[in-house]
């Protein structure tokens, strides 16, 4: 089935993506486009709502209700078309997007799927990256991950169900402890922030609500391929991180991965097993195969390469690519960006403003030149880098030189990413849960 736009006239802007850039770029064009019938605005995803990424930690540990942190696409679709469907193939010679997806009811092993065709004038990629496992399978059908919602309430609901189980076993005091162990493997942003929330949630729920367990028993494990955590923002702070780690009861291995996971274990690379039932993996991310597959430059990484305005190489000003799945050099350091929220969003007004710049002298019917269209480049410095290490205590630092650790990084971290929020009713509502989060001990409910 193919779709196109009704009015031949309209040209069809089509944003691949619901994330911090995707939805970025929704917002701005509509602005820019708020009264012109001639331009039409689709936005494809694959869930229906924008997940606000950096808090999913705080899910995890029952910080913040999962539901506070997502917000539906179609509150920002003022004017413009949403379809929730997986993107199953970009044809940018032809120009057009195929878009899959099911009929009825999820899960089911003879439920039918749909394909639809949609052209497009102009194209944004924005669809992130998924986990990368560096192809052990095992790593993948027995590890946990903290990318999606979904993933921050499975993981959640599994930490409570060992507690429980451990409750049960106490005739064996080693199948008791492997229940009461959890590894985190990466010592990036993610890794970290996780480990922190996994620990303060655990240790405190055992101290409120397992009396029959032993504090000694828990055993809270971060293993880092490198001798270093948080080396994207700097040293000394990576270090106070660990310190502070440490004396809230995590343990470090370093220098070490992670080479497989079974049902009951974590096998390091020197031979070593860990006996557990918790591995969450934070350890890489790589572009999805459709990704890696589009006949366009990739990096190393297989990262879609874009030029210093976000279009992809020899698809000048047709195709535009932001965000986790785009290589974009930084001028001053001669790297790609990294793929953070605050670099999304600053390139989703950059991917908009170069779009608008193009189509308003198209319709004006001016020959097409690009010496006559002004276009920005993206020239970005980081404002700065955090991370919550537990319970009101982070690392930040600012501007590259600005650097802060305790309970002060954790308040900025705090006020930055809830500012961060999309609406003030998410803001509101978050408030009230970090709010009772002081007043009252962790929920361990299961919410299956």
């Amino acid at each position: 089935m193919s779709e196109t736009s009704t009015n031949k006239k309209k040209k069809n802007i089509v944003i691949l993506g619901g994330g911090f850039g995707g939805v970025g770029v929704l917002k701005d064009l509509q602005k820019k486009f708020q009264d012109n019938e001639d331009i039409q605005i689709t936005l494809i995803s694959n869930n229906n709502f924008l997940l606000f990424t950096p808090m999913l930690p705080e899910i995890v540990s029952g910080t913040i209700e999962s539901r506070h942190i997502v917000t539906s696409i179609r509150s920002f679709c003022k004017n413009a078309k949403f379809y929730e469907a997986q993107v199953k193939e970009i044809d940018m010679d032809q120009k057009q997007v195929t878009m899959t997806h099911i009929i009825g009811k999820h899960n089911v092993e003879s439920a039918k799927t749909h394909d639809h065709t949609i052209n497009y004038d102009r194209l944004v990629i924005a669809l992130g990256s998924e986990d990368n496992f560096f192809g052990n399978s095992n790593i993948e059908k027995y590890g946990f991950t903290l990318k999606t919602i979904g993933d921050a309430i499975l993981l959640r609901n599994h930490i409570i169900k060992v507690l429980e189980q451990a409750v049960i076993e106490q005739s064996d005091p080693n199948l008791r402890k492997a229940l009461m162990t959890f590894v985190v493997v990466g010592g990036g942003f993610s890794g970290v922030e996780t480990v922190g929330a996994i620990n303060d949630f655990v240790r405190e729920s055992v101290q409120k609500y397992y009396p029959s367990l032993y504090m000694s028993d828990v055993r809270v494990v971060l293993v880092s391929a490198t001798d270093k955590i948080l080396e994207q923002i700097d040293e000394g702070l990576g270090r106070f991180a660990l310190e502070k780690l440490k004396e809230s009861g995590v343990e470090f291995i370093m220098n070490t991965k992670v080479k497989d996971v079974t049902t009951d274990s974590a096998l390091l690379d020197n031979d070593k097993p860990i006996p557990c039932y918790s591995v969450v993996w934070t350890a890489g991310v790589a572009p999805s195969q459709l990704i890696s597959n589009l006949k366009c430059e990739h990096d190393k990484k297989h990262r879609i390469i874009t030029n210093s305005y976000l279009e992809v190489n020899g698809f000048e000003n047709i195709v535009y690519a932001l965000g986790d799945c785009a290589s974009i050099i930084n001028p001053h350091t001669g790297k790609p960006y990294p793929a953070t929220a605050q670099h999304a969003i600053r390139q989703s007004e950059v991917v908009s403003y170069n779009i608008a710049s193009y189509l308003k002298k198209e319709m004006e019917g001016k020959r097409k030149n690009d010496n006559k269209i002004r276009k920005k480049e993206f020239n970005y410095k980081t404002k700065g880098m955090m991370a919550e290490i537990g319970k009101r205590t982070g690392v930040a630092i600012l501007f590259g030189k600005i650097k802060l650790h305790g309970f002060s990084a954790w308040w900025l971290w705090r006020s930055y990413y809830w500012l961060r929020l999309p609406t003030s009713k998410k803001k509101l509502k978050v408030m009230g849960d970090w709010t009772f989060d002081l007043i009252f001990k962790p929920d361990v409910s299961q919410i299956q």
